[in-house]
């Protein structure tokens, strides 16, 4: 009779967990023992050793150890390492732009509703955690470019594009790569186009805009800056145009917080401002995030998920301080006293959308490019920039496609 009892105890014991990993457990985990330790592997170098403190402050607190490693996998190297028993269980600060093809793969966990809520993170960030309608991204940090200028020239900075361009006119001209879909975005924006049409948390890769007849519009406006006004050229890129502005020959350029240390290496007098409205409307910028995500593959999910949330909730302030990184967190950016320039580029955020998370991005940086070198040396007219992009595109999608 006592080994009969002894068997029920255990069948319930068993029904108890069992009901217990189906209440509380992210969909896919399997209920396991506690383990001696869960593997991050991160791309983020000044953080590294940030992220193994807070490991070890969350393994007081959980009895469950964090090996921190410095690895920026590819989709396939990842594939491989999670075959391993000691693979990666999370895989943090990725650019979102990565993001599609670890999910495509089916390296990714979907994020249980629990971990985070979407109205805490800056809004551009939270669009950057979604493939296909679905949240797998854990927002970490957020940059964007904005408006450079410089303060020997210009004391205010200009409200609108129109203002902008007098004042470069007077001034010494503005520089950016405009051939870089990066830098072009928030023309399309201003004028009701986009790249891919997005809805309901997904893209629609079918629906290209960049050939219509408001991206007509974008392009005519660029091409301006270039063949009127001779701010830019088919042959400018980044560098140049950094160098341009360093070496106090253009007024006004565009770039990033990345841009902010060599300035001040050489003591260039600057400030920076969002970017100014353009059409009546603010200036939309491509805002990157560097996102975190869980193995599908993991044996230790739940653990995994413990751990990445300790980290979004305590991480955000020291993370900026080590690394200089905006934190994708509302109340992170509140908690934080920014200097300027960082404001503005926080701003900026405010205004930004990430470009489209989905693998056939890939393809239109080649396509724009080319294309629109072709308009700035008046090859081609806006019409002619939007029909070759749009039709060039959507063909290399298609031959994508017809390859799966």
């Amino acid at each position: 009779m006592k080994l009969i009892k002894q068997s029920w105890q255990v069948v319930v014991f068993g029904l108890v967990v069992a009901m217990f990993s189906m209440l509380v457990l992210p969909a896919g985990t399997a209920f396991a023992a506690k383990p001696e330790f869960i593997t991050m592997w991160t791309r983020l170098e000044a953080e590294v050793d940030l992220l193994r403190q807070y490991g070890e402050a969350w393994a007081k607190e959980t009895g469950v150890k964090v090996r921190v490693y410095q690895e920026g996998p590819e989709v396939q190297q990842l594939a491989q390492a999670t075959r391993r028993a000691d693979g990666p269980d999370v895989i943090y600060g990725v650019p979102n732009d990565q993001l599609a093809g670890f999910v495509e793969a089916g390296l990714v966990q979907e994020i249980p509703e629990a971990v985070f809520s979407n109205d805490d993170y800056v809004g551009s960030a939270v669009q950057a955690c979604f493939v296909g309608g679905k949240r797998y991204g854990l927002p970490i940090a957020v940059e964007t470019i904005g408006l450079f200028y410089n303060t020997d020239k210009i004391t205010t900075p200009p409200k609108t594009w129109d203002e902008l361009i007098e004042a470069a006119k007077a001034n010494g001209g503005l520089t950016f790569e405009a051939t870089s879909i990066y830098y072009d975005l928030g023309f399309f924006r201003a004028f009701d186009s986009y790249i891919f049409n997005y809805q309901d948390g997904a893209y629609d890769v079918g629906d290209i805009g960049l050939g219509n007849e408001n991206a007509v519009k974008a392009y005519a406006y660029l091409s301006d800056l270039a063949q009127v006004h001779g701010f830019v050229s088919a042959d400018m890129s980044t560098d140049i145009a950094r160098s341009m502005f360093q070496n106090g020959e253009s007024a006004f350029y565009i770039g990033g917080p990345w841009d902010i240390a060599g300035f001040n290496a050489v003591e260039v007098p600057f400030a920076v401002s969002p970017l100014p409205t353009l059409n009546g409307r603010e200036f939309v910028t491509p805002v990157g995030t560097q996102l975190g995500f869980v193995s599908s593959k993991s044996q230790k999910q739940e653990y995994a998920w413990d751990f990445v949330k300790y980290l979004m909730e305590n991480s955000a302030e020291e993370m900026y301080k080590v690394g200089g990184r905006i934190p994708a967190s509302l109340v992170g950016q509140q908690n934080i006293d920014f200097d300027a320039n960082t404001e503005a580029f926080t701003a900026q955020i405010a205004n930004g959308e990430p470009l489209p998370g989905v693998a056939e991005i890939g393809h239109l940086w080649g396509i724009f490019e080319d294309n629109m070198k072709l308009l700035f040396r008046g090859v081609i007219s806006p019409e002619e920039a939007g029909k070759y992009i749009s039709s060039q595109l959507e063909e290399s999608i298609e031959l994508m496609h017809s390859g799966r």
